[in-house]
């Protein structure tokens, strides 16, 4: 392996496929091989939870493998350095000359393919050989790596790591290690309170009995089925979270609760025994009338002798320009001609229409201009008979010849992209299904709802357009559900459970990475945080890889 950089490094040949994807990951990410950027050290929770739970585990640990060029490293949630135990001054070396430290985060946006980071990002117990990592300072070292899951949460706590020298190490570290995280998994549960274990023993039983929607709160506790999941739809989980307060206050109650889209939950709730604030829900979804989908109010017509129709690519531009003129079939002029050909041929175009006396003109996507013929358009926005309707990207992004431009202008109508207009998807929905397939009703679930609702729209209404043409010439059904969307659009597991500001800031970050083509860091500095900051977003709310 030489010091080529990343993108042009390659994994080692024969590598294994888990391996070659963390190695994609690693050159997306933009990480030096050669190890220049350190990680980033914050302050971490040494007595946490975590931490304790693991402390008597690592210690037998260690002294099972006394002797040995090792050594364990434990991480929390976000792959940050919790403890280190080594004895070992090469490994300690090697360690510093990376910054491997406590605090440290070993991720993989941060480290590339290594023990603790790949474990997090796959889930599971992974083996990293020698030449098997992406950084050139950790090449003389073998990791086995290990999630540690939360047993009545399910969700992981944290990454056990032993790290040995030489490029292979024993294969028999890997169920030792794979021992020591059940281990601390155990503990973990052991040291929790009293209460957390009664809900987890209470939602078990609930699930055996029967496979209908189940849900049990308590103030730190979550524990859903997946039907439950489906059941609760977006903002589900904050109705019982408000309904838990007054079950603790008064006792159990029957009730049914309307849903978003019109549909209704009957939830049975009660306490559960020998907790301070545990609640158990039975939930049974029931019908209800429909309710009428929310729907922007038609804009007014401008009046004045010139307009500028503003937004993002797919918003819609030239249907509002259109509309703006009363027809459907308006005199275009698209300034992207411009880029063809001569400047002077495009302004004998604009000249030879407005001096003919046409009531209107539409001049498209006036942004990509050439900056003479921004100032050959500018005096006729206030001169003349024609009418001029121009459209353009959003108006912040406009160079200076093109604001001035469209500072002329007498009216102004900007369009909302998509994922700010998350409340009107039912009807927007229901508006181009019609278009496109006359009689054919789509009917929305409130799952499908939330996942429509979840993503970006980069493309906007364009894409939305064949998104529900696509849905409007399904077979045989008319009521799409999570499974009809199209694969990229659905959900993973954890933002089935997001809030609202969290999907609010999912979308945030999806639109910066489709701006920046990508690219972490740009799209990390848009939204002004770290790169660092950003992964860990992307992972916490299930944002894929660009």
């Amino acid at each position: 392996m030489g010091s080529d950089g990343a993108v042009g490094r390659s994994a080692p040949g024969g590598v294994r496929e888990h391996i070659a994807s963390s190695w994609r990951r690693a050159r997306l990410a933009g990480i030096d091989p050669d190890g220049a950027d350190r990680p980033e050290v914050t302050e971490v929770d040494r007595v946490g939870r975590l931490a304790v739970a693991a402390e008597p585990v690592l210690r037998a640990l260690a002294a099972e493998l006394a002797g040995e060029p090792f050594s364990v490293q434990l991480a929390d949630r976000d792959c940050r350095i919790l403890d280190i135990w080594c004895d070992d001054r090469t490994l300690a070396s090697a360690f510093d000359d990376i910054g491997l430290v406590v605090g440290a985060a070993a991720d993989e946006q941060v480290l590339g393919t290594n023990g603790i980071g790949t474990a997090a990002e796959t889930g599971r117990g992974i083996a990293v050989h020698g030449e098997e990592h992406f950084l050139a300072g950790l090449k003389g070292v073998s990791c086995f790596g290990h999630p540690i899951r939360h047993p009545l949460r399910g969700r992981t706590e944290g990454v056990l790591d032993i790290t040995v020298a030489g490029g292979r190490a024993h294969p028999l570290f890997a169920p030792l290690l794979s021992r020591a995280a059940r281990d601390i998994e155990e503990r973990i549960v052991e040291t929790a309170r009293d209460g957390d274990r009664r809900l987890f023993l209470a939602f078990q039983e609930a699930t055996r009995r029967r496979s209908s929607p189940i849900a049990v709160l308590g103030s730190d506790v979550v524990l859903t089925n997946r039907s439950a999941v489906t059941v609760l739809g977006e903002g589900g989980m904050d109705l019982l979270a408000t309904l838990r307060t007054e079950v603790v206050e008064n006792g159990p109650l029957t009730r049914v609760l309307e849903a978003p889209d019109g549909a209704g939950i009957r939830v049975r709730a009660e306490t559960v025994a020998d907790t301070a604030d545990g609640v158990l829900f039975h939930l049974v979804p029931v019908r209800a009338a429909p309710r009428e989908p929310v729907r922007r109010t038609a804009r007014p017509v401008p009046t004045g002798r010139s307009v500028l129709v503003a937004g993002e690519p797919g918003t819609g531009r030239s249907t509002e320009a259109a509309r703006l003129l009363g027809t459907a079939d308006p005199v275009v002029l698209a300034a992207t001609d411009a880029l063809t050909g001569p400047s002077r041929h495009w302004a004998a175009r604009l000249s030879a229409l407005v001096g003919k006396g046409a009531p209107a003109v539409v001049v498209d996507d006036v942004d990509v201009l050439p900056d003479e013929l921004c100032t050959v358009l500018r005096p006729l926005l206030d001169a003349g008979p024609t009418r001029l309707v121009l459209t353009c990207g959003p108006v912040e992004e406009l160079s200076v010849p093109a604001a001035r431009l469209v500072a002329r202008c007498a009216s102004r109508v900007e369009l909302a992209p998509l994922r700010e207009r998350r409340d009107e998807l039912p009807g927007l929905v229901a508006d181009i299904a019609a278009r496109v397939r006359p009689g054919r009703e789509l009917i929305l679930t409130r799952s499908a709802v939330a996942a429509l609702s979840a993503y970006a729209w980069p493309g906007n209404l364009t894409e939305l357009t064949r998104v529900v043409t696509e849905l409007a010439h399904l077979p045989g059904t008319r009521r799409i559900d999570v499974d009809d969307l199209p694969e990229h659009l659905r959900p993973g597991p954890r933002t089935t459970r997001l809030g609202g500001r969290e999907r609010a800031e999912r979308v945030a970050i999806q639109h910066a990475l489709t701006v920046a083509g990508g690219n972490k860091r740009e799209a990390a500095r848009a939204l002004g945080i770290s790169r660092t900051t950003l992964y860990r977003r992307m992972r916490a709310l299930d944002v894929a890889e660009t």
